[in-house]
């Protein structure tokens, strides 16, 4: 194996450096991945602009990933081995907080993620812990795997709502998460899912899959789900949008004694129409990243619910292209979810 690696590093807003560093060791219970495919998604993007409390310079970003083992320490992980195919969960717990102890370790009061905390997946090789690896099937493309991370986010955001057979859904926001949101609903049972979006890409993809969708250019959303559901409105709204429009409208597009689960994280305070809530006795939930049991559940939506997950990846940049990677995910034209490929040659 070769001493060096290249990786991109974080140096500061807006700043990025191609360097080559020396490939990580690895301890006790670690393993040494080669990374195959890095997503970039919105968390990536806030580290780049400089509005990440934690993310500190210099840093190698990128917490969606597949790879191979080329190296493993473990006692404990005897089922995998080098050459196996993964993906790891990308988080960091104490494992000594109330949350971590009472097996929620994904609201770890000290809760960390690779690519924001430590050095993440925008390299040739990434330590992990051994805990966080989950095997692939043979058949899955290394590119597609890479998605498995905000397919868990969706896995985990319906998981924990009170969806059931025949509900009428609501997603408000069709980039990733909320598309993959509206999807992992409807294969859970929803009878309609309707999706809220202003670019006419999103759109055109959310109706490829098979969502109603919803232009909020010409059309207000709370008039469209009243009249398409004869005034009753969803029984669940997931608000994956983020902004503060689509949140105060959240509670406005669910029915009485209906859930609003609020997917989009936001660094900043956003209002919610409390006495909507109030009045029509809502259910308000948040959720954050996602638990042991939303990743495996991801891996087998990918592998086995004939979706099509490859609508979702455009053609991949180079490692050494990471700049104009995340200029196009910023830009986010005709595309929704932005990949490095980390073998490909520019």
């Amino acid at each position: 194996m070769a001493e060096k690696m290249t990786a991109a590093f974080f140096m500061g807003k807006e700043q990025l450096e191609i360097r080559k560093v020396d490939i990580p060791q690895i301890g006790p219970e670690e393993a040494l991945l080669k990374v195959k495919f890095a997503g970039i998604c919105g968390t990536d993007l806030h580290i780049f602009a400089g509005k990440h409390p934690r993310a500190k310079a210099p840093l190698i970003m990128g917490h969606e990933f597949s790879g191979e083992i080329t190296e493993i320490n473990s006692l404990l992980r005897k089922d995998l081995k080098p050459g196996d195919r993964v993906v790891a969960e990308p988080l960091i717990t104490c494992g000594e907080c109330f949350a971590c102890k009472s097996g929620l370790g994904h609201v770890c009061v000290k809760l960390g993620f690779y690519g924001i905390d430590v050095d993440g997946a925008f390299a040739q090789y990434i330590k992990v812990a051994v805990d966080r690896l989950f095997k692939i099937p043979d058949y899955m493309d290394y590119d597609i795997a890479a998605l498995i991370e905000p397919v868990a986010v969706a896995v985990h955001a319906v998981r924990l709502s009170s969806l059931k057979v025949a509900d009428v859904v609501c997603v408000q926001g069709a980039g990733p998460i909320g598309l993959l949101t509206a999807l992992v609903a409807k294969l859970s049972g929803a009878a309609q899912v309707f999706i809220c979006e202003k670019q006419p890409f999103r759109l055109k993809l959310a109706e490829e899959f098979g969502l109603q969708t919803i232009d909020v250019n010409d059309q207000d959303p709370v008039e469209q789900i009243s009249k398409l559901t004869n005034g009753r409105r969803a029984d669940i709204v997931f608000e994956a949008a983020g902004f503060p429009a689509t949140v105060l409208s959240a509670t406005k597009l669910c029915r009485v004694r209906g859930e609003v689960i609020i997917v989009a994280l936001s660094k900043e305070p956003l209002p919610v129409d409390i006495l909507s809530v109030a009045f029509n006795e809502l259910t308000l939930k948040g959720v954050r990243a996602y638990a042991v049991y939303d990743f495996e559940k991801a891996i087998r939506i990918i592998a086995d619910s004939g979706l099509d997950f490859s609508k979702f990846i455009s053609e991949p940049f180079a490692l050494t292209d990471t700049l104009a990677a995340i200029k196009a995910a910023r830009e986010a034209k005709d595309v929704m979810r932005v990949l490095l490929d980390i073998e490909k040659e520019v």
